[in-house]
């Protein structure tokens, strides 16, 4: 993921900053604040081994609470395959898991990324979690559609993840081989979400 920030930091700068469809009229462009905030969080959690730098160990089974739920926030990076350059994603992501159900929700939103002539746009819309199931590791179904700037992408598939960290601290889920419609045109695209907790709430008592 480390890659498609790069390339994507350099799109924004080349905006002139403050231009594209996020930009602030001149000052620095809050979307290249995020993808700083995106790539700190992706180290903590997951790491950097060529670097030197460890991430969370995956929390083992015996770690992960039978009851209360936790809430997960962090990005959501999308790359979708297209005849030309691949339309590269960064997003907000907002998981929240029960651990006595296994059940899940949350969204993911905000978008900006590339488009098909390598512009820099902001993709309204947002892909939703509606489902989930903990067996070895998280299972999480998700569905939506975002556009920009005359793309429009519709999602539907699950992504498979883990628990980080003991006590639970984080979660990482992908999708590497998701099914995308794009402008009626079905292509191939990964979806990574990457997410931090502050802790698990536990049942309130009746």
């Amino acid at each position: 993921m480390r890659g498609w920030i790069w390339i994507l930091m350099m799109a924004v700068a080349a905006c002139g900053g403050g231009g594209g469809d996020g930009g602030t009229g001149g000052g620095i462009d809050p979307r290249l604040t995020r993808l700083d905030l995106y790539e700190a969080q992706k180290l903590r959690v997951l790491g950097d081994p060529g670097a030197g730098v460890m991430g969370m160990a995956t929390t083992s089974e015996l770690a992960i609470p039978d009851s209360g739920s936790a809430l997960f926030t962090g990005s959501a990076t999308i790359r979708v395959e297209t005849d030309a350059a691949p339309l590269v994603l960064f997003g907000d992501a907002e998981v929240t898991i029960g651990f006595a159900d296994g059940q899940a929700d949350g969204t993911l939103d905000s978008f900006f990324g590339t488009n098909a002539g390598g512009s820099v746009v902001d993709y309204n819309g947002a892909i939703t979690i509606d489902g989930g199931e903990l067996t070895d590791g998280v299972s999480l179904d998700y569905s939506g559609a975002l556009t920009g700037a005359g793309e429009n992408l519709v999602f539907d598939g699950t992504m498979e993840g883990q628990f980080l960290g003991d006590p639970v601290g984080a979660l990482s889920a992908a999708d590497l081989e998701a099914d995308v419609i794009v402008s009626s045109t079905p292509t191939d695209a990964t979806l990574v979400v990457i997410a931090e907790t502050d802790g698990v709430e536990a049942p309130t008592t009746p």
